[in-house]
């Protein structure tokens, strides 16, 4: 019995040393004290503020992106937290891990500068036990980290510029890391010191080569026993390598070896993702202890790109389809937790994704943890985006983005393509100066030219990759084209400018003229999904427009070859404080919106990539829908409604009664539903294979006003889209002239900019102050003399919807791919009165002057209507054309 406990405490105690020698990770992301005031440019200042208690991960925009004030803050914010270890660590190395902290960064440990990093987007570790005083007659110490996070502008940091928000704070997963003196290198670009690679796969051999880096900090050399392990898939052993190596003092000892060749290895691919685990771990030599320990994902597959036949994964032709994605959220900007991040690339992988672009930035580690085990392959790029400075420090801090963004994730299978220059000649430097313009473009391709023989000296088994706007002709002739393995193109024809019809040519004579394989690195257009239409147009921001370009885009890019692989401009809509859009601060050509919620397109892809069965009705989030009756009397409104499909045909049921089969063309089934007035129940199915269902309520707007509906309703005016209020479920109809017995507007054109080559048909395109519908507010009628609604008699409820929208020069968005005129007309301030029924309501209405441009103005009044009397709100012109933007209508009594 005696040797039974004997064994027992002895196994136990070796587990207890080999638990406490080995690496110890753990976030330390509660309780720090957050300060932000530009006043304090030193550590020493900050004793005389009292910080707000945040937790990481944090960011200081994520309100002030969404405000109506334009700017963010960009500036420093100074982080405190006090840390308590066990003194025993102080044999240890400790370390302080960082996955991303933006835009620079400076720690301090008890008051002394500990480490500086550049770069918001990639990891990175400081070593902070020289900065600790261990008192050994306490069981623990504490010490106190300070971290200077900076998102100011920086000609010498990229990104510059570029069409998305640059966050500030320490946004991702702080760590402490305890370490043996003897451990594997992560002080190295914040890798973790072991590096794999399959130079040779095929379905018969596997080879399998590891590079490993070990640190020892202690102050003599060291015997080390190093074993390596590789397990398969199904968690059983398949090899294992045992060496013995003498690490020298002070430094990175690096060894490179193969491990046995892995016969009929399980392959990784979209369709199989076959993950193996390569598990080092470092031994003591002399007492056999383990001191450290690293595992790694591995995958076999091969690949390759061709210029013609597009790409080939584990010998088969594979069309790449996927999207980008930018790593912010609704309300908490880019602070996010990991369940975003994991939902977002389980929510691809059910949109039948297997592609994704991690633009324009290394993101969080998961998202590539979860492509390596979902199987999506992936490219990853740095943020040198838009325009560069020709600087020394500028060149060495995109290299030293690009060395950490390679080292840091080196290990994962499903990433093929390190990528970089994002669009980089878009806004050019000294465009008007042919000899400095071509000084500039030289310097850009030098640039791109160093780093990418850094790439290939890092990684010489993946591809390279730029990706550049639809301007072939200055690539071209810069030289840029001629740099990378892989040619990316961003192109938004029928969005920006021009017709998607356009497409075919443009992309034939991308392949004509550059001779390297081909991505569609970004495609999209914006919608907004509280947007709907009869008759979708450009830039109309409707959900409608959005299906038809993708429905397009996707039908062309299925059909050539020689485009390996799309990805659609973004998997979610994602924040951009300059954009004045149809959603203020937002670029919403995400296929879900920034809460994740899908829009048409997004359904339409599934139909488009997944080969089981599916079947999805369009528009569910339109709950709630305003529209006229099909005829006098009928209280029936004839609805089109579009069944996304991957089956040959479907059923459509409304309240249990069958309209019929249709049959699935190009994935979409369009059936005309006679909606009646309140709740609708669809009902779409393919046999007994799948089936989907939509609730919509229907207020149907009579013709004749004789039996005013008891919703009233609401009336985007100058406009002929539906839009829905997702916030309060209110539903707009679009506008009408007048007919007798009915109602609409008297006079009147839709507002139109008064710049040329404008990119929207109608409609303002600036942000409308006091509201978040700005699309209520972004087209109006110029010119009404009279809205008149012929109803019966009784008291009425008005409200009038106005805004200013010629006021001054709306902004030009920089990230607009097309060149927009500068002439505007002069305006003069327009004044006029409304009288509702011969009543004066409001004199002298000055929108400018009382409310200042892009504000919007609501007016509400109620009119007493007598038996055979109309209705009538008229406008009275005194200086200028009056206007209005919209009109809501409720019978009180």
């Amino acid at each position: 019995m005696k040797n039974i406990f004997l064994i027992v405490f002895v196994f136990l105690l070796q587990t207890f040393c080999s638990q406490v020698t080995a690496q110890i990770k753990y976030t330390v992301n509660d309780a720090w004290q957050f300060v932000q005031d530009k006043s304090i440019t030193e550590i020493n200042q900050l004793k005389n503020h009292k910080g707000l208690k945040v937790a990481i991960p944090h960011t200081w925009n994520d309100k002030d992106v969404m405000d109506e004030e334009e700017g963010f803050y960009r500036g420093a914010g100074w982080y405190t937290k006090t840390i308590k270890i066990p003194t025993a660590y102080k044999d240890k190395e400790v370390f302080l891990f960082f996955e991303g902290v933006a835009m620079c960064s400076e720690v301090y440990i008890n008051n002394k500068l500990a480490n500086k990093h550049v770069g918001g987007f990639t990891r990175f570790v400081v070593p902070i036990s020289k900065f600790i005083d261990f008192d050994a007659s306490k069981n623990t110490t504490s010490f106190t980290v300070v971290v200077k996070a900076d998102n100011s502008y920086n000609e010498d940091v990229p990104p510059l510029h570029a069409d998305f928000t640059f966050f500030g704070g320490i946004y991702r997963d702080v760590n402490l890391v305890v370490t043996d003196k003897v451990h594997f290198s992560i002080e190295e670009d914040a890798a973790n010191g072991v590096f794999i690679t399959t130079p040779k796969v095929s379905a018969q051999r596997g080879e399998v080569q590891l590079k490993v880096k070990i640190k020892n900090d202690d102050k003599a050399n060291q015997n080390v026993k190093l074993v390596t392990k590789l397990i398969g898939p199904n968690q059983q052993l398949v090899s294992e390598k045992v060496q013995t190596f003498k690490l020298k003092s002070g430094i990175v000892n690096e060894f490179n070896f193969a491990l046995n060749s892995v016969t009929n290895p399980q392959l990784w691919s979209p369709d199989t993702p076959n993950l193996y685990k390569v598990v080092c771990e470092i031994f003591d030599a002399k007492n056999n202890q383990k001191i450290d320990e690293s595992t790694n994902s591995l995958g076999f597959r091969w690949f390759a790109f061709d210029v013609d036949k597009g790409f080939f994964l584990n010998g088969k032709h594979l069309k790449l389809v996927g999207t980008n994605r930018h790593q912010d959220f609704k309300d908490i900007g880019n602070a996010v937790p990991d369940h975003i991040h994991v939902e977002d690339i389980l929510r691809m992988k059910e949109m039948g994704s297997n592609f994704l672009r991690i633009a324009h930035y290394p993101q969080d580690p998961i998202i590539l943890e979860m492509c390596d085990r979902l199987g999506i392959l992936t490219t990853v790029e740095t943020p040198i985006v838009d325009t560069v400075t020709e600087s020394e420090a500028f060149t060495q801090n995109c290299l030293s983005a690009q060395l950490e963004m390679i080292r840091q994730n080196y290990n994962h299978p499903s990433l093929i393509i390190w990528a970089y220059m994002n669009e980089v000649i878009l806004h050019p430097r000294y465009g008007n100066d042919k000899e400095r313009y071509k000084k500039y473009t030289n310097y850009i391709v030098k640039l791109a030219q160093k780093i990418e023989k850094l790439t290939r000296a890092e990684d010489p088994y993946r591809y390279t990759m730029i990706p550049n706007h639809n301007g072939l002709e200055r690539y071209h002739e810069a030289g840029l084209t001629e740099v990378p393995m892989i040619v990316g193109w961003n192109i938004y024809l029928g969005w920006y400018g021009g017709s998607y019809d356009l497409l075919p040519e443009r992309i034939e004579k991308f392949h004509s003229t550059i001779k390297k394989p081909m991505i569609i690195t970004e495609y999209g257009a914006g919608v907004d999904p509280r947007l709907h239409t009869l008759n979708p147009m450009r830039f109309d921001y409707s959900q409608e427009y959005g299906t038809e370009f993708h429905k397009y885009y996707l039908e062309y890019f299925m059909k050539q070859d020689f485009i390996a692989g799309v990805n659609v401009w973004n998997y979610a809509d994602f924040n951009s404080e300059d954009r004045i859009d149809a959603v203020q601060s937002i670029n919403n050509k995400g296929l879900v919106g920034l809460d994740r919620k899908p829009k048409d397109v997004f359904y339409y892809y599934q139909a488009s990539l997944l080969s089981k069965p599916f079947l999805s009705i369009a528009t569910k989030t339109w709950n709630q829908r305003s529209q006229v009756e099909d005829k006098e009397g009928a209280g029936v409104a004839t609805m089109q409604v579009q069944v996304f499909s991957n089956q040959n045909e479907v059923t459509l049921f409304i309240n249990g009664k069958s309209l019929g089969a249709k049959k699935v063309e190009d994935k979409i089934a369009i059936f005309n539903v006679p909606f009646v007035d309140g709740i609708n129940q669809l009902v779409a199915k393919s046999g007994d294979i799948v089936e989907d269902f939509s609730t919509v309520r229907i207020n149907i707007i009579p013709i004749s006003l004789k039996n005013f509906p008891a919703s009233g309703f609401s009336i985007n005016v100058g406009d002929q889209r539906f839009f829905y209020d997702d916030k309060i479920d209110q539903a707009w109809l679009f506008d009408k002239e007048y007919t007798p017995g009915s109602w609409g507007h008297i006079g009147g054109k839709p507002y139109v900019r008064p710049e040329k080559n404008v990119q929207q048909p109608y409609g303002a395109k600036q942000t409308i102050k006091g509201t978040f519908n700005d699309p209520i507010y972004q087209t109006q009628l110029v010119g009404i003399e009279q809205y008149r609604f012929d109803v019966p008699p009784g008291l009425y409820e008005i409200k009038l919807h106005f805004a200013e929208l010629e006021g001054s020069k709306a902004k030009h968005l920089a990230f607009d791919l097309i060149e927009e005129s500068k002439e505007v007309t002069k305006v003069t301030n327009r004044k006029f009165s409304i009288l509702i029924n011969d009543k004066k309501v409001v004199e002298n209405l000055d929108l400018l002057g009382d409310y200042g441009e892009y504000q919007a103005v609501k007016i509400k009044s109620e009119v007493s209507v007598k038996e055979g009397e109309p209705l009538l709100v008229n406008f009275k012109k005194i200086v200028g054309e009056p206007v209005l933007n919209a009109i809501e209508i409720y019978k009180k009594m």
